[in-house]
């Protein structure tokens, strides 16, 4: 199969194609054509690659004491872990220094708010601009403070009881 009928093949660029077979993801062998050298790429090495193309990357995360998943409505259905858990996910996931050391900032840019609490920066971004999460712009980034972050999580799945416990110990 030469390049081009390779690249409708998976659904996608020639450039594409090129880029696999120098990644060494598919093989390909020249042949002489009209104008030189002409590509010719396997099918069943095609078909192989497009299978893996279209196996979902997500893995989902296994809890390590054997505790259950919530799924929540906030999150279109998605399986979410409750806020309580953040942290012993975060122990047992990342090392117990990684987090000691995140914990012990008074502030945290938002690629240390996603990682502590599993949700996208531009999620963070969108609470922010929303005014749902306090934060402050700082240099070209955002800031914000965990007791903030801990605040919107429990708001978010409706915890006002420990909303109001834990504005109590602030």
């Amino acid at each position: 199969m030469d390049k081009k009928a390779a690249a409708e093949f998976l659904g996608v660029s020639t450039r594409t194609i090129e880029n696999y077979s120098k990644e060494g993801r598919i093989s390909v062998a020249y042949l002489p054509g009209k104008n030189g050298k002409q590509a010719d790429y396997r099918e069943e090495e095609l078909q192989t690659l497009k299978e893996d193309l279209q196996t979902p990357l997500h893995r989902s995360v296994i809890a390590p004491n054997g505790s259950e998943m919530v799924s929540s409505d906030v999150f279109g259905g998605l399986s979410t872990v409750p806020p309580g858990r953040v942290v012993e996910l975060l122990e047992a996931i990342s090392g117990a220094q990684r987090l000691a050391l995140l914990w012990n900032k008074l502030v945290w840019n938002l690629e240390e708010a996603a990682t502590a609490t599993g949700y996208s920066r531009f999620h963070l971004r969108q609470a922010i601009a929303l005014g749902d999460l306090r934060g402050q712009k700082v240099g070209r980034g955002w800031k914000v403070r965990p007791s903030d972050l801990q605040s919107y999580t429990m708001r978010l799945f409706g915890d006002e009881e420990a909303i109001q416990e834990y504005s109590i110990k602030d």
